[in-house]
Formats: C-alpha cells, structure tokens, sequence
C-alpha cells in the first residue's frame, strides 16, 4: 500500500497506478484518456462542510441522488454523516441490466468535529472537484448500448438536478475494458471534464481516500429498453430530455443544431 506522502507521485493530473500492479505500458495509455482533476493542498475545497450531504429526487423505484462530499476509499463509496443527521433514502440503480440498487455505505460520528478531525488529520482525501456522473455499462463498444442503455439515461439523472447538465461535468463508470472503443471518446466529449474508469478508480482507492465534491448517480431506469406508454425515451417529454441530450451531443462535437423545417 502507497504511503500518503506518495501518493502525489502516484496522480500528476492524469491516473497512475503503483508498480507491479498491471502492465505499465498499457496502463500509460489508458491514463491518458482518463484525465483527474483533483486538489493537491492540504484539504482547500470550495464546500463549507466536508459532512456527506444528500439530496434524492424521484419514487424510490426510480431515484437519483446528488451527493456532495461523497468519500471513496478501497472501491467503495463512503458517507460520513453526524449522528442524529438526517439523511434520505438513498439507494439507487445505477445499470439498466442490474436490478440490485447501489447503497454507499455509511459511518457515523458522534459530533461534527470529530468528523471533521477525521477528514482533516487522519484520511486528508485527494478531492476529485467540479460535478461526477456516475453510472454502470454493459456492452459499451455496441453504440446502441453505449449511448442509449449508458450514457443517455444517466444524462437524464443529470438533469433532475439543473442546471448541471448544461455545465461540464466528469464521467466515472463502470465499464469493462475495451481496446479501441471508441464509444468512450464520446463519453469523454460529451461530459466535458473527461471518463474516469471505476476500474482504475478503484486501484487508487486501495488504502488512499478521495472525495468527490459533487457525484450524481440513479440512472438504472431511463434506458432505452425501458419502454414507456407513449413509446418515448424515458424523460424524453417531460424532461425534455431527448432535445436537450441531442443538443449537447451536437455541441460537444462542434456540429451545428439542424434547421427546424
């Protein structure tokens, strides 16, 4: 396990991983499609608080939620919180194909500055800054799947929480790894801030802790196979969700919008 002191070594603004983990040469090239913007101080971010807050949108079948102060350490999401604070339910889904929900698991301190002494002298996590998308794909180097059962459902998760979704934002997700799939350099474009992998999210993660300022995930049920009784995508009409993600799509790839006839 890296020592912390190392760990600046380990993330010169684009993902590394320590030796011997996986093959360097490999590793290098997918660093450099998976850009990490993060906060090298000693724990300076633009929040007020560094407690997990959580705001939940949507029937619990259907949920999405913007966490801020989201912790990531050892390949799991961590909510730290105050006893006695309320936090909703927040379990969501994060994958057309996978019926079980995502919960962050949850520790608890008895007052906030224990929480906060905790945060500041004993984990002093690497802040991944600015927005997170974050969702799980199957089948990426299909570009039906890539678009409308990954990306678009989890833009629609995007935009129950304005106005992040027309602002750049960073992608994380959890696909398989994929030599020449070039569904990921729209992922990439399309967010704006880059695609991080889970994958090698999770290899940093391995005794280091990162915080992410804003991460918005629940986009299980907005897929294109989930058919909805007006034959629209889900969130296509009353989001407006169909336009909107067209129109960034168009953006991010310097295409000119089509002249409405």
């Amino acid at each position: 396990m890296p020592r912390k002191e190392n760990i600046k070594s380990l993330i010169p603004n684009v993902l590394k991983v320590v030796k011997n983990q996986i093959d360097e040469q490999h590793y290098l090239k997918e660093s450099q499609k998976h850009a990490l913007t993060y906060t090298n101080s000693k724990f300076i971010h633009h929040n007020k608080t560094v407690e997990t807050t959580i705001e939940c949108v949507g029937s619990l079948y259907n949920q999405s939620c913007l966490y801020h102060n989201l912790y990531y350490v050892d390949s799991e999401f961590m909510v730290l919180t105050v006893k006695g604070t309320y936090l909703p339910t927040y379990s969501v889904r994060i994958d057309a194909f996978v019926l079980w929900p995502t919960t962050p698991k949850e520790r608890v301190f008895d007052s906030y500055s224990d929480l906060e002494k905790f945060v500041r002298t004993v984990i002093d996590p690497k802040i991944i800054s600015s927005v997170t998308l974050y969702f799980g794909q199957y089948w990426h180097d299909n570009i039906g799947h890539a678009l409308f059962d990954g990306l678009y459902p989890a833009y629609v998760a995007l935009i129950r929480f304005p106005p992040r979704h027309l602002q750049p934002f960073r992608i994380l997700a959890r696909i398989n790894d994929c030599n020449g799939c070039w569904s990921e350099d729209i992922y990439s474009r399309f967010g704006g801030l880059g695609l991080l992998k889970q994958s090698i999210l999770d290899k940093m993660s391995k005794g280091n802790w990162f915080m992410f300022e804003e991460l918005i995930m629940g986009s299980g049920t907005f897929c294109q196979r989930c058919t909805q009784p007006n034959l629209q995508l889900p969130g296509g009409v009353e989001l407006d969700a169909s336009r909107l993600f067209r129109d960034r799509m168009y953006q991010q790839h310097g295409v000119f919008y089509p002249i409405i006839r």
